[in-house]
């Protein structure tokens, strides 16, 4: 979102209400391009097995309820446009992780003389626990070949986890931080589609082992989190 104006609840709900607004709708073929959908099979997730989902208690297989899903989203603004969100959630992944993956622009020009290849840089918002780790790629002296570098910043653990922060603003009587009405209208204007065409079979669904990163992604370098 913009800077807002302020940190009150007005001003940083209208900035976040903006876009929402401007992500571009998905038609049925934006849904069918830049959606997956798929639920996990038997797996091994640290010492423990785990059954398919379909055999998990009280599970439908003929509903085709997904544990894994992925949208890739736009948004026509004068700062964002050309940039791709993708927002990806699953259950019975290898790891338990929440976090901001931005993912900077290849390099349009490599100097002569240097070998191998270069990653694009990488900036991590890790949510639970918090850090903050950057992926570079450096140049060897010597070698003038690429070589990876991480720098990372942990954070001090906060006193309450999201939610009791949240809960306890809500009980101070300061709603910035909950969603307001128009906010929640416009979040399922967005993926409303997505459910629509999810539900007619527009997009596969696909399958995964539990203990996994989830499907197979053509996206390098990114792991689904759970």
């Amino acid at each position: 979102m913009e800077p807002p104006i302020s940190l009150g609840e007005r001003d940083l709900r209208d900035r976040k209400l903006d876009v929402l607004r401007s992500v571009r709708p998905l038609t049925d073929e934006a849904v069918m391009r830049r959606t997956r959908r798929a639920r996990y099979l038997p797996g091994l997730i640290a010492d423990r097995n785990v059954p398919a989902y379909v055999d998990e208690e009280g599970v439908d297989p003929a509903r085709g309820t997904e544990t894994f899903a992925e949208v890739e989203l736009e948004l026509d603004s004068w700062r964002w446009t050309g940039t791709t969100f993708r927002l990806r959630t699953g259950k019975a992944l290898g790891a338990d992780r929440m976090e901001v993956v931005v993912r900077f622009r290849d390099v349009p020009h490599l100097p002569f003389g240097h070998s191998g290849e270069a990653r694009p840089n990488i900036l991590r918002f890790g949510l639970e626990p918090e850090s903050l780790p950057l992926d570079l790629t450096g140049i060897g002296s010597r070698t003038h070949t690429f070589a990876p570098l991480e720098l990372t910043a942990r954070m001090d653990p906060p006193e309450l986890p999201a939610y009791g922060r949240l809960l306890l603003d809500v009980l101070n009587g300061d709603p910035a931080l909950s969603t307001r009405g128009d906010e929640a209208e416009e979040a399922w204007r967005v993926f409303a589609p997505v459910l629509s065409g999810w539900s007619r079979g527009l997009t596969p669904l696909e399958e995964y082992p539990a203990g996994s990163d989830g499907p197979a992604s053509d996206h390098d370098g990114e792991q689904a989190g759970s």
